[in-house]
């Protein structure tokens, strides 16, 4: 079996039609303007949203996104460009790693298994940063376990200035426990040539942000980073069972041969201070533990939060298959069976979307009513050939496992080439692309856009402008940072914050043509807006009204 080939093609599955649907908001939307407004403005110091500064993610990711936009242009592409790079780099990472370690088709295929993830597939096509903190994290953990602490404090320091201390609680939450446990020195970890090199990478940027923003500290290590993990004001709250559902969902189809071996854990325990391959195990545990235990324990809880724990899944899976033959031929095993049973159920419940489909919790546009049943149909028939094939592959005296790894690799693969459709739906209910043209299309660059009480975080991007916003609070913006300092950036001169009822007089005087943004829930604007101007568009979450001409003003 080639499987250079299979990680080949999951590759261009993973890249297949990035740039092909819109950025959804609000957080694609968000990152995208930041890192349009760092090429624009080439200050690739201060991250800016909307013209104010955005601190609520350090530089890296915005860095790199704007470096391709300064190329090729700000486009969807450009922005979700960095996200897939850092994950092809995490994969061959993988790769190298295991072939070293294991043998050439260990590390081949643990490459598979990482780009045939669900969790993985998703964020490598989307403009956020927790692909490229994957991808930091990942080659912290392999350089502590290869004994190569600079290495890691060094990756660690690119993962810091990406997205803050948790790329180094990740790695630390690994390899302490795990040192503890086979008994070596936490000393190891910290040498000081590595702690020097980590001071090297991170703190110029932290500390020349600090000398133009002096409460940045502040905001970055005591209300981003300790009041985000204590308590449940960001809103990303959930219970203490939260990541039980996801991982599995996560790290599918490869968490079933993974946790294959996982009766031998007594062998393990016992032979975890003299046997390698009992420490090896350990580590890969240690890997998805003591992260998601934080992670559990941590106020703030998103599914994106487990992505860095997925090299750990495909590691141990490659390992148990490469090593263990019989989990995919040579008689159906537990894993085998499992996974075949949970892809022929999700197969058929899923092909039979095309005849019905359920009333969900939410309501579902139009666009979503139509894209769903054909997606489904072909993920459906894809699941029901995976278990045929991992199925046909553990036939006694007919041991095929290189059906079995198709089988598995077959789901992930299938999504991109098929999800086209599903993917506009969603650009359409969650961009602002078709609201941006509307009023491009009405008024051109000469009128201007005001946001009452909204912001659609990817107008400003399909603009190439700011837009100003009325608000009473600035958390329309989805940034902490702008929020806490309201009312400093409102009294800055030309601030795109204006007081919550200023678009008022912004109609009433109108001395300029201009389009009325309102959040398509908020009857009370919308009840304003109404009777003074022509409803422009309503799209998705958002509703444009106007535009406004002299000689329309009351």
């Amino acid at each position: 079996m080639r499987l250079p080939l299979l990680v080949l093609a999951a590759v261009l599955a993973l890249a297949f039609n990035l740039g092909g649907y819109p950025l959804f908001d609000p957080d694609e939307g968000r990152n995208a303007e930041v890192a349009r407004e760092m090429a624009e403005s080439n200050d690739y110091l201060l991250p800016h949203l909307n013209g104010l500064p955005y601190l609520d993610k350090p530089v890296f990711y915005f860095a790199a996104a704007a470096a391709v936009m300064e190329i090729v242009g700000p486009t969807e592409t450009a922005a979700r460009l960095p996200a897939l790079v850092f994950t092809l780099v995490t994969i061959a990472v993988v790769i190298r790693f295991a072939r070293r370690h294991w043998g050439p088709d260990t590390g081949w295929l643990a490459g598979l298994a990482l780009a045939t993830m669900p969790l993985v597939l998703a964020y490598a096509r989307t403009t956020i940063f927790d692909s490229t903190l994957a991808c930091f994290t990942t080659i912290a953990v392999l350089a502590f376990w290869e004994d190569r602490p600079v290495l890691a404090w060094a990756a660690m320091g690119i993962g810091a200035i990406t997205k803050g201390p948790v790329a180094m609680l990740i790695p630390l939450a690994t390899l302490v426990p795990y040192s503890l446990l086979v008994g070596r020195a936490l000393s190891r970890l910290f040498p000081l040539a590595g702690l020097g090199v980590f001071a090297l990478v991170a703190l110029p940027w932290f500390l020349a942000v600090s000398a133009r923003i002096p409460d940045f500290p502040h905001y970055v290590l005591v209300r981003e980073s300790f009041e985000g993990v204590s308590t449940t004001q960001f809103r990303h709250t959930g219970p203490v069972w939260y990541y039980l559902p996801i991982v599995p969902v996560a790290a599918f189809p490869w968490i079933v041969p993974a946790l294959g071996r996982l009766k031998n854990w007594r062998w393990v325990w016992l032979g975890r201070k003299v046997n390698p391959h009992a420490q090896d195990t350990l580590l890969l545990a240690c890997w998805v533990l003591g992260p998601l235990l934080f992670f559990t324990l941590n106020q703030s809880k998103l599914p994106q939060y487990v992505l860095p724990l997925m090299p750990a899944f495909a590691i141990a899976a490659a390992r148990l298959i490469t090593r263990r033959a019989g989990e995919l031929g040579g008689g159906i095993g537990v894993a085998r069976r499992t996974y075949v049973v949970i892809a022929a159920v999700l197969g058929v419940a899923l092909v039979s979307l095309t005849k019905w489909l359920p009333e969900p919790p939410i309501d579902l546009t139009p666009a979503y009513r139509t894209a769903i049943p054909p997606v489904a149909l072909a993920l459906g028939i894809a699941l029901l050939v995976s278990a045929a094939l991992v199925w046909h592959a553990g036939r006694p005296q007919r041991e095929r496992p290189a059906l079995g790894i198709i089988g598995y690799a077959l789901v992930v693969i299938t999504v991109p080439l098929v999800s086209s459709r599903l993917l506009a739906a969603v650009g359409e209910d969650r961009s602002s692309l078709t609201l941006a043209r509307v009023i491009q299309n009405t008024g051109g660059d000469s009128s201007e856009v005001i946001g009452v009480g909204a912001f659609p975080t990817s107008l400003p991007f399909y603009l190439r402008r700011v837009v100003p916003v009325s608000t009473g609070h600035g958390r329309e913006l989805t940034s902490n940072y702008i929020a806490d300092h309201y009312e400093q950036f409102l009294d800055l001169p030309g601030s795109p914050l204006e007081p919550a009822d200023s678009w008022r007089e912004r109609l009433a005087r109108c001395r300029r043509p201009t389009v009325f943004v309102a959040r398509a829930d908020d009857a009370r604007i919308r009840g304003l807006l109404e009777p003074q101007l022509p409803l422009l568009a309503l799209e998705g979450h958002y509703a444009a009204y106007g535009p406004c001409a002299a000689s329309s003003a009351p």
